[in-house]
């Protein structure tokens, strides 16, 4: 790192910016504990200019965008910043990051969870999405079937599950079927709140309070699950939802999100926020249609084909209308990047013992979600090396 700038709000941070700083092999680290806007006049008197800069703004808010537009005069074109802070607000993240701030991670975190993203950050090309769009390391997951019981919320719910094992990150997946969604009774979670604070009560707002009481805990994976009675689908905002995915990029380094077989605004405005859009389909005319029609509304909506990510559920099948994968690559003009074994036996037996397939014993369809989910996440499969699985003791819910 060429150089360092941490510019803190209280001095008591001080062995926390020490740490980061060693962690990150900064050669001449500068350390501030002072405000943003005395910072700048710093960096303008000795004529510094840093290439990565970490701002704490304690417990600010919007008054602090001022100080941040002045501390940028002072920095070149493509100076890498992370902003920390004790403020956990939706509103105040989006102007952050409409700055060029790459994220804002709120307090308490380890030095290692600020530098990864700046890390990150810094070995992308200063043009491109990654260093722009606040992600980071944060991923967005958004699953999706491209014909009804194509079997996308399987897909969903057991990825997440893996991904909450194999990262030491936080995961949460949302189960946003409004009307028809079974996560929670898959998974024998009860949860009288979950996705319908937002979707009946979209005036409230979204925050930190609010993520809080509409998760539920599954172990380690954290749910946000969709009404238990069946209920009509009210309309719902596209800025709620983009809202909903940006504050739980705020607290979650994985967010899975499981999208209904529905075409709306704020289904589409959910696509355009993943990282990997993965849209489950079956080797059958019905779902390959389908899936040709949504890639052609991807391709509207201006989401780069790289962010596709293609899997054939039920693999091995034999279907009358069944077609070649390469029928599926020509009619959709992307290639299939994983497959998932046909193995109801499995499946069935987690939904009976209201668990995950990965909680299982081990089987073809249990090693493609783990490949599925090391590969959304870049996690290499190593020889040898493979996701811990317990029984039905291994976790609690909560």
């Amino acid at each position: 790192m060429r150089s360092l700038l941490i510019i803190l709000s209280h001095e008591s941070r001080e062995p926390w910016a020490h740490a980061l700083a060693e962690q990150a092999a900064s050669a001449n680290p500068l350390i501030l504990t002072t405000s943003p806007a005395e910072a700048s006049r710093y960096l303008q008197e000795n004529r510094i200019s840093p290439s990565h800069v970490v701002l704490d703004i304690g417990t600010r808010g919007q008054d602090v965008l001022a100080d941040l537009d002045q501390l940028a005069q002072q920095c070149e074109p493509g100076t890498r910043v992370i902003a920390i802070g004790d403020t956990n607000d939706i509103h105040l993240y989006r102007d952050l990051i409409a700055r060029g701030v790459i994220d804002y991670i709120p307090m308490p975190a380890s030095p290692a969870d600020v530098l990864r993203p700046l890390v990150a950050a810094s070995a992308a090309p200063a043009a491109a999405p990654a260093a722009t769009t606040g992600t980071g390391e944060k991923r967005v997951m958004v699953f999706m079937s491209a014909a009804s019981g194509d079997g996308a919320s399987t897909a969903a719910l057991n990825t997440a599950y893996a991904l909450s094992q194999l990262c030491n990150g936080n995961t949460v997946l949302v189960d946003m079927d409004y009307q028809f969604g079974m996560v929670a009774k898959h998974l024998a979670l009860e949860n009288q709140y979950g996705i319908r604070d937002l979707f009946d009560f979209p005036e409230r707002g979204i925050d930190a309070t609010l993520i809080k009481r509409m998760v539920a805990s599954y172990g380690k994976l954290h749910v946000i699950t969709a009404p238990a009675e069946l209920c009509y689908l009210p309309p719902v905002s596209a800025d709620a939802i983009i809202d909903l995915i940006a504050t739980l990029k705020l607290n979650y380094d994985n967010v899975i999100i499981d999208l209904p077989h529905v075409w709306l605004p704020w289904v589409a405005a959910a696509t355009t926020q993943a990282t990997h859009l993965v849209l489950i389909a079956q080797l059958w005319l019905k779902s390959v249609s389908h899936a040709a029609r949504l890639v052609r509304s991807f391709r509207e909506l201006k989401i780069p084909l790289e962010r596709i990510v293609p899997v054939i559920n039920r693999s091995g099948a034999k279907f009358k209308e069944a077609i070649d994968g390469k029928d599926f690559e020509r009619v959709c003009g992307i290639p299939i990047r994983y497959t998932l074994a046909n193995d109801i036996k499995t499946i069935v037996t987690a939904e009976a013992s209201a668990n995950t397939i990965m909680e299982q014993q081990p089987s073809e369809i249990s090693a493609n979600i783990e490949h599925l989910a090391r590969g959304l996440a870049g996690i290499p499969l190593e020889t040898g090396t493979s996701m811990k699985r317990g029984g039905l003791f291994s976790r609690s819910k909560g």
